[in-house]
């Protein structure tokens, strides 16, 4: 099963404030298996066989071996984070820092970045798409990790 996209989408709604960034995700097709809580702050090394949706912060080591990890608007992520899929609308890294130093993205399957994305990192996926509205002070490497042959 092929995990729902991270996209933008425009409301027709005459009201609608502003486009809008939505995770369209389900437990299944991600493997969510855990929630860090909005307001929640972990600091540490966290080794996971499910995928995760941050809320809050996260600070340290990620390495989810199944599943996406999702960091959601408002959700702020440092650190090394490893998993098959990693979803990022919200921000990753230290401005303060050289990307290098404020966090490093590892997707063996793909990563995908929302339009609210605040990125200060280092990126390394086979499939990653930047969409206009993010914000990106990164080091982008395009690798054959996790790919399959076939």
């Amino acid at each position: 099963m092929k995990p729902a996209p991270l996209s933008a989408h425009a409301s027709a709604h005459p009201d609608a404030e502003q486009t809008v960034s939505t995770l369209r995700l389900t437990i299944d097709a991600h493997a969510i298996g855990m929630v860090i809580p909005p307001n929640a702050v972990f600091d540490g090394t966290l080794k996971i066989d499910f995928g995760v949706v941050i809320y809050g912060t996260f600070r340290g080591t990620l390495e989810c071996s199944k599943g996406t990890v999702i960091i959601a608007p408002g959700a702020h992520f440092s650190g090394r984070l490893t998993a098959e899929r990693i979803a990022v609308a919200g921000k990753v890294g230290d401005p303060a820092k050289a990307a290098k130093d404020s966090a490093l993205l590892i997707a063996s399957e793909d990563l995908q970045i929302g339009d609210g994305a605040d990125i200060h990192a280092v990126i390394r996926a086979p499939l990653f798409n930047i969409p206009m509205g993010a914000k990106t002070n990164s080091s982008v490497i395009k690798s054959m990790l996790g790919t399959k042959a076939g």
